[in-house]
């Protein structure tokens, strides 16, 4: 299984994942107060979506669930992780950096109109097959 990892400095940012198909967006709930979607991919998964729907919110890269992205931050710059209700839209642009080098390599999406995700940018990570 592969880790995604930081294509600057090569920092993991992701335990080994499984690649699965992407999924379809998730709806948002039916149920009353419920403002956050459950999250697009399982845990211990990732999702390549390079050509993301026409009209979507969705950016392309590889899709993981949001706790597997365990090797990034938030961006220093707070206007990134604006969103509505009780997370952020992903629309000012990366918002997750590399832990590490502080290289931007993510979009946390998580509010009430965006899917659950983190989608890792295909030009700022690699994905490592080796145990090393």
């Amino acid at each position: 299984m592969p880790r995604i990892l930081c294509d600057h400095c090569r920092r993991p940012l992701t335990a080994p994942v499984t690649k699965v198909k992407a999924p379809p967006p998730v709806p948002m709930s039916d149920i009353p107060g419920v403002r956050t979607r459950p999250e697009r991919v399982a845990r211990g998964t990732y999702a390549p979506n390079l050509q993301p729907r026409e009209f979507s919110d969705d950016v392309p890269g590889f899709i993981v669930h949001p706790t597997d992205a365990i090797g990034t931050e938030r961006h220093p710059d707070p206007m990134r992780s604006i969103g509505c209700c009780q997370g952020p839209a992903g629309s000012g642009g990366t918002n997750l950096v590399c832990g590490g080098c502080g290289a931007e390599v993510a979009t946390r999406q998580g509010d009430c109109h965006t899917q659950n995700q983190v989608t890792f940018e295909t030009a700022a990570v690699c994905l490592c097959f080796s145990d090393d």
